[in-house]
């Protein structure tokens, strides 16, 4: 497995490709992000090359909402521009909601008139439609957040869900991308959900809980879980997608030491 870091959160008064070069100073080498259409991609490129750095993972829509089909067309527009941005950036995962999110994550839409059962076969048709368009170099990852804090109104909740999901529909190409700070809040246990899921996972999430800050800074036996994430014989990615408490370069710093502590064991 190898440790991703979004650059959303950290060094706040800085640009995409400063973060990018501050982050590679630390020694990490993949970086992710949300949105692309607030970032100047041509000049991240050159950043990721500049710093041996690569871009793994982005947002593949910030439009449409795949719990109703009537925003679907919008949905598809929108993956299809972001799959020309991955390839410009050499990106081969993009991330996929359930719902669109607007300003702070707020859920624009929950679609509160259509039935769940409806919302989840709307899910898994958009889900089919998204993978018939993208490439088959790109792999897609759904996600499931936390409706306590963060996102009220979002349908994909919960990790049984979203595995269901892409049981169903049975393509290499999707997998859950399991976040373990939203499924933390939302109550779920880490520690026994990361085993018994670990061959649907496609991409993991990192930030303790409550705060959404560095692992270390909550209340999240971080070492035992990524210890568990090793020994499940995961060999993805790790996104550490944090709030640093105090500076992101120590935050960084310090998961850097433990990381190379754990995976080194």
């Amino acid at each position: 497995m190898q440790p991703v870091i979004c650059i959303e959160m950290l060094y706040p008064a800085l640009s995409p490709v400063e973060k990018i070069e501050n982050i590679a100073r630390v020694g990490f080498s993949r970086v992710e992000f949300w949105g692309w259409r607030d970032k100047d991609i041509p000049a991240i490129a050159e950043a990721c090359r500049q710093n041996e750095v690569r871009v793994v993972n982005f947002s593949g829509h910030r439009r449409g909402s795949l719990v109703a089909a009537e925003t679907h067309e919008l949905f598809l527009a929108d993956l299809k521009e972001a799959v020309q941005v991955a390839d410009t950036l050499n990106c081969s995962t993009l991330m996929v909601l359930s719902n669109e999110l607007g300003e702070e994550g707020r859920v624009l839409n929950s679609y509160s008139e259509i039935t769940a059962d409806k919302k989840y076969l709307n899910l898994k048709s958009g889900l089919e439609k998204a993978l018939a368009a993208a490439p088959e170099k790109i792999a897609l990852v759904v996600e499931p957040l936390n409706t306590r804090i963060d996102h009220p109104g979002y349908f994909l909740a919960d990790m049984e869900t979203a595995v269901s999901l892409v049981r169903e529909i049975n393509n290499p190409r999707l997998k859950v991308l399991c976040d373990l700070y939203h499924l933390g809040v939302m109550g779920q246990d880490l520690k026994s959900l990361l085993p018994y899921y670990i061959e649907d996972i496609g991409y993991i999430h990192i930030a303790d809980f409550p705060g959404r800050h560095e692992p270390g800074a909550g209340s999240a036996d971080w070492v035992t879980l990524l210890t568990i994430i090793k020994n499940c014989g995961y060999k993805g990615l790790v996104g550490f997608e944090y709030s640093p408490l105090n500076d992101s370069y120590e935050s960084l710093r310090k998961i850097r030491s433990r990381w190379q502590r754990i995976v080194n064991d």
